[in-house]
């Protein structure tokens, strides 16, 4: 936006704006020049006080001229010498003692500023510079009870000077009392409804203490004011993001893009905003926009390379992390991130090799040892895996996904109750998690802790009513125990209402009815579970050739085990149904 009004800060944290600061008149932000013009400085400006000369005579005048003269030149330390020289000369002069006051402030020498100030005082209570000057050299001594009180004082003094409600606001921020802020805005704005940074700040405040509706009000209030008011557009921008009206903050940040293309903190932050709608692709334009303005900031890269992970285009992450490296070959955080855009891919050697290299001294070394522990159970070394998670495990010891990682390579190993130690773990830890519910049910079905099992999968329906495969499990493992059978059918039927076409599913409800004794009813939905299987399943064929026994259908039922024992040829339980079949066939001199 060519010749608009300009912060040079960035918007950080939550809504996106930087905490105030304290101190001089400025207050909260740099204004416009004319703006600032409406605002008078507490300490005092180096000029000489209306009437010194008839007021101290020639040889206090002079003193005070070189005073002036070396303030001038920034030798402050002179300038006090020869302004309390002046006041030898001149000793109840209120605008010299001001000035010397002011003099110490700048030199920051706020205990000898106070008792010039209050030097002043004495001479003239109603010194409404004093007054500001005292103000300001309590609060730079973080006296804010006296700061206040002198600031309070100035108001009494000249109510229609709208810097002194500034300061005092900001004093209010620095202390965290944002009520009093907010009434001592409002009282600027009744002074001069046309202060910017009065309205600024109060919208700032109303955005940081969580009240983005309030603040959204304020910005448009400014931004009708001033449309060009850029700080205001990016606060108005945060204020909508506070509220989740996403579009609207995007539209604001596109319009000030608009006015001012290069503005790189307007442009990160609508990439942010992207982000945050998982509009990766545009978020992509954006940061490769800013990369172009600095193609050396290896920050940007870095979230390029994130933005390459999440659309799962590894390749590309793998050469954006591996650029970034380059220039910085200590930054552990994208050597993280490199070895798990390794892991996808399953280069699972490489992926080990990079986080190796992250040391235990950096904070991503535990999250290296998660991944570690979970590429080497990938690689079916359980007990290395195991090792470096329980490592993990005591410098994090509530992250829930270790005890669970550990849970699925008990479970793997076929050590049950293990198993169970480490998912009651994570569930105790993230008890809404229905992925460790779902684990934890099977280990204990596994364990045969049938009570339990089904007590856990029904806290997983109340906590995920629409979870397909826990309505499944439950149903399938009643009928396979014999038991609830009306239960398990209806179960299960609630699973094919979520996923109708799921063969897993169907065989669940075929083994149900088979286990009713509704063996016609079983062998057409069984059959439907072949056809809608996306690969050969044992257990189907297993289910199946039951039924076709059951119906006294003994060829066929010899087919489907076979067909069982084809993809999984060391089950027992199959090869003797098919022994005691064919001795069934030879005995009938089939």
């Amino acid at each position: 936006m060519t010749g608009s009004r300009r912060l040079r800060q960035g918007l950080g944290g939550l809504v996106g704006l930087a905490l105030f600061g304290q101190g001089c008149v400025a207050a909260h932000t740099a204004l416009p020049q004319s703006e600032a013009n409406r605002s008078l400085p507490i300490v005092a400006v180096a000029q000489a006080p209306e009437g010194a000369e008839e007021e101290a005579g020639a040889e206090a005048y002079y003193r005070f001229m070189r005073s002036l003269l070396a303030e001038q030149n920034g030798d402050h330390q002179a300038a006090i010498k020869w302004q309390k020289d002046a006041l030898q000369f001149d000793p109840r002069s209120v605008a010299m003692q001001t000035h010397l006051a002011s003099l110490y402030v700048k030199r920051g020498d706020f205990r000898n500023a106070i008792n010039a100030g209050e030097n002043a005082l004495t001479l003239d209570p109603k010194s409404l510079q004093a007054h500001l000057i005292l103000a300001s050299a309590y609060q730079s001594l973080h006296n804010l009870p006296a700061a206040e009180r002198y600031f309070r004082r100035a108001i009494e003094l000249n109510p229609a000077r709208i810097d002194t409600y500034l300061q005092l606001a900001s004093l209010y921020v620095g202390a965290k009392r944002m009520p009093e802020a907010i009434a001592m805005y409002r009282k600027a704005l009744d002074v001069d409804p046309g202060s910017l940074v009065a309205r600024y700040n109060l919208g700032r405040i109303y955005l940081e203490e969580g009240q983005p509706e309030q603040a959204s009000q304020v910005f448009k209030e400014i931004l009708e004011r001033d449309s060009d008011f850029e700080p205001a557009l990016m606060a108005l921008g945060a204020s909508f993001e506070a509220q989740g009206q996403l579009s609207e903050a995007k539209e604001v940040y596109q319009r000030a893009l608009e006015g001012d293309p290069r503005n790189r903190d307007l442009r990160e932050r609508l990439a942010h905003l992207y982000m945050r709608q998982k509009d990766l692709d545009a978020a992509f334009r954006e940061y490769q926009r800013l990369l172009e303005q600095e193609p050396n900031n290896s920050s940007l890269k870095l979230r390029i390379g994130l933005i390459y992970y999440d659309k799962k285009a590894y390749s590309e992450a793998v050469g954006a992390f591996r650029d970034v490296l380059k220039q910085e070959p200590g930054n552990h955080e994208v050597r993280y991130y490199l070895g798990l855009t390794l892991e996808e891919q399953k280069r699972f050697d490489e992926a080990l090799e990079e986080l190796l290299r992250i040391p235990k001294e950096s904070a991503r070394y535990p999250d290296a040892l998660f991944h570690r522990g979970y590429i080497l159970s990938q690689k079916e070394r359980y007990d290395e895996a195991s090792d470096l998670l329980f490592s993990a495990q005591a410098l994090r010891p509530k992250e829930a996904n270790i005890p669970y990682l550990l849970g699925l390579i008990y479970f793997q190993q076929k050590s049950f109750s293990q198993a169970i130690v480490q998912l009651e773990r994570a569930a105790a830890l993230e008890p809404s998690n229905a992925a460790f519910l779902y684990q934890l049910g099977s280990a204990f079905e596994r364990n045969h802790q049938i009570d339990k099992a089904e007590t856990t999968f029904r806290k997983l329906l109340a906590i995920d009513p629409k979870n397909a495969d826990g309505y499944n499990y439950l149903g399938y493992m009643f009928a396979d125990e014999g038991i609830k059978l009306d239960e398990s059918i209806a179960l299960v039927q609630k699973a094919l209402e979520l996923e109708p076409d799921n063969g897993a599913f169907l065989d669940s409800l075929g083994w149900a009815y088979y286990k009713k004794g509704m063996v016609d009813e079983a062998l057409v939905e069984l059959k439907r579970a072949v056809e809608l299987s996306k690969k050969e399943d044992p257990t189907i064929f297993d289910h199946l050739g039951d039924v076709y026994f059951q119906k006294s259908m003994v060829r066929e039922a010899i087919k489907e085990w076979e067909r069982s024992l084809a993809l999984d040829a060391a089950n027992e339980g199959v090869q003797q149904k098919v022994r005691k079949a064919r001795d069934l066939l030879s005995r009938e001199g089939g």
